[in-house]
């Protein structure tokens, strides 16, 4: 009974690996949400696409944490990528669907 139990172990732990999100909370300035982190984790995120680039996080407790990116214009098209101290990894990009120029 070894087996299955190493096999279960397996699996919950890409599962956990590859819960990790974020998403945008509000674009001016850009504040991200990211969730399923492990409890923490120190997280690198970096956005392509804007000059104020790089930033840091840390997951809580429960695995969320709140960032913010500076310097992000209205049309900008934006990737965000997190990159946890413990593995987490989650992306998104961000491109306006309409974009007016005033």
């Amino acid at each position: 009974s070894a087996s299955p139990s190493g096999t279960t172990e397996t699996a919950a732990t890409k599962t956990t690996a590859s819960r990790a999100q974020i998403s945008p909370v509000q674009s001016q300035p850009l504040e991200i949400k990211g969730t399923g982190f492990q409890p923490g984790e120190k997280v690198a995120l970096s956005a392509k696409g804007l000059r104020s680039s790089h930033t840091t996080g840390r997951a809580d407790s429960s695995g969320e944490f709140e960032a913010t990116f500076h310097g992000l214009k209205n049309c900008d098209s934006v990737t965000v990528t997190a990159v946890g101290s413990k593995g987490s990894r989650a992306e998104f990009n961000l491109s306006p669907i309409a974009c007016l120029d005033s």
